[in-house]
């Protein structure tokens, strides 16, 4: 009864199963020239795979471009932002400066305006 619920693996889905079993295994024991070799063969006897190939390293080459483009973006953005903080820190140095600088002149001026007799 149980054999009843087992596959049968003369079926057609299950050799197809096999066979592709059996390609990806095949290709990932071959060299790397046997597989290149292999990919020739296809795409002279097939034209459609050839400009799957063309197009895909067209998108591959695209892709790598705009990789380097984002790593160069990405760059230039945290020079920016390091340039940015370093702006921000002389600023305030300036602003403690002056702020620092005021009560001093604001001696002097009262100092000035006592000699000269003038009440601020």
């Amino acid at each position: 009864m149980r054999d009843v619920f087992k596959k049968d693996p003369s079926s057609e889905t299950d050799k197809i199963e096999l066979l592709k079993n059996e390609q990806e295994m095949s290709q990932t024991s071959e060299e790397p020239e046997q597989v290149v070799a292999l990919q020739n063969d296809e795409t002279s006897n097939n034209p459609g795979v050839l400009d799957l190939l063309e197009s895909f390293q067209k998108m591959r080459t695209e892709e790598q471009k705009l990789f380097e483009i984002k790593q160069h973006l990405l760059t230039t953005q945290q020079d920016l932002q390091s340039r940015l903080v370093k702006e921000i820190d002389k600023k305030k140095m300036a602003i403690d400066n002056l702020k620092s600088e005021i009560p001093d002149l604001q001696n002097r001026c009262k100092q000035l305006g006592q000699v000269l007799g003038i009440d601020s």
